[in-house]
């Protein structure tokens, strides 16, 4: 039975407000984690990029076996597990206080994300009912995270501040809750949640399915490359912005609250022009990733130049913009290329390269940061921002023109 467009729009609303819901609560984590690090370990950048590495490290130890099986799931069931298990995960963190449990539980919460995230992605388009309702539910996630971010981080400066950093995690906790009954009252037919495999096709062949679409398919294998390139460069930075106000401009570390508000406030302007002003429907998604290299790598280097922490988070405003340009053209422009039959399977694979640049970003960034210093780590990122922006202005994969695929 085909549901009607209100309803359609009313399903991918809770989808997006259950991802949102649960971006809030991520940030918390954000926060808390970095000051909880850096707290036991006397302000170790090399500690810290280890702890954030874990956020990647899944994708690229288990990433193989998840392309291979994650079509023989129920999403439903699957996604509320997810929000479950990485509720109880989180909510331990504070309780056991300690560097190597806080390792294995941020590696186990990721684990769970890794299957998370490209199931949601897979079935977006489904429950959006069409191209252009996709794309703008994408530029209204942008927008959604963005006020999520804000929140929160306005919220976790007054948790952290008055109560410390257990309480943080605790909301994460409640979070992942809230975003698990968003995923309950979503109602759509069974079989957009149905397993697409129930075991008729062997672990391998659909592993195997996978990667045989990427290579068939230039411009999603481009971009599956171009993510693992975007993975590292975002994991470097997000290592580098909590001891950025100290390094930098020598105040307290808790700054970086405002920090990641100003990057916050910037992905909200952008997700709200891409929707506003139709900008994923009038553009093809080439220059709009292009742009947002280009504005998150300079805005970050102009962080060097400061001679304040506000300045700087003016810098860090750019820098969002850009996050929020290439973050939902990149998605949109991928899901809209792969058809629902291997969409899940291409996304686990681009999460393995994501893992794996994730990964190398945040352990990589750290040292650099740790033993040169973090204004030439910034520089080093910098840099690999511009030659991802140069690659994705010139690969012929993309299309002359990076027009948009048009798979349902």
């Amino acid at each position: 039975m085909t549901e009607s467009r209100p309803v359609l729009h009313a399903n991918i609303h809770k989808l997006v407000a259950s991802q949102a819901l649960s971006k809030l609560g991520d940030n918390f984590t954000e926060v808390a984690l970095a000051l909880f690090i850096l707290s036991i370990t006397h302000h170790n950048v090399a500690d810290l990029g280890i702890v954030l590495a874990m956020a990647y490290a899944p994708s690229l130890i288990l990433g193989w076996t998840v392309a291979g099986v994650i079509d023989r799931f129920n999403k439903r069931q699957t996604l509320l597990l997810s929000d479950l298990m990485r509720a109880v995960l989180v909510a331990s963190i504070p309780f056991v206080h300690n560097f190597i449990w806080t390792l294995i539980a941020v590696f186990t919460m990721y684990s769970f994300a890794m299957v998370y995230r490209p199931m949601v992605r897979a079935i977006q388009p489904q429950i959006a009912g069409d191209p252009a309702t996709n794309a703008r539910s994408g530029a209204r996630q942008q927008t959604y995270y963005a006020v999520a971010d804000m929140g929160s981080y306005l919220a976790a400066a007054g948790v952290l501040f008055l109560w410390g950093v257990g309480p943080a995690f605790w909301v994460d906790a409640a979070t992942y809750l809230g975003a698990a009954l968003f995923l309950l009252s979503i109602n759509v037919p069974d079989e957009i949640w149905a397993a697409i495999n129930r075991g008729g096709t062997r672990f391998w062949r659909q592993l195997a399915d996978g990667y045989r679409y990427l290579k068939a398919e230039p411009r999603v294998g481009q971009l599956t490359l171009l993510s693992a390139g975007t993975a590292a460069g975002v994991a470097s930075l997000n290592t580098f912005t909590a001891p950025l106000s100290k390094v930098l401009w020598h105040v307290s570390s808790q700054h970086y609250v405002w920090l990641l508000m100003a990057m916050a406030v910037g992905t909200f302007i952008s997700g709200w022009l891409v929707e506003r002003y139709g900008l994923m429907e009038r553009w093809t998604p080439r220059p709009l990733i292009a742009a947002g290299f280009v504005l998150t790598g300079g805005g970050y280097v102009l962080t060097l130049v400061t001679g304040n922490w506000w300045l700087g988070g003016l810098c860090l405003l750019l820098v969002g913009i850009g996050n929020g340009f290439f973050g939902v053209a990149m998605v949109v422009w991928i899901q809209q290329s792969t058809p629902v039959s291997v969409r899940a399977r291409v996304l686990s694979i681009r999460g393995i390269g994501m893992g794996l640049g994730g990964a190398l970003g945040a352990s990589l960034g750290g040292w650099v940061g740790q033993t040169r210093g973090i204004p030439f780590a910034i520089l080093l990122s910098g840099l690999l921002w511009l030659v991802l922006a140069i690659w994705c202005a010139s690969a012929r994969a993309l299309g002359r023109d990076g027009e948009r695929g048009n798979a349902a």
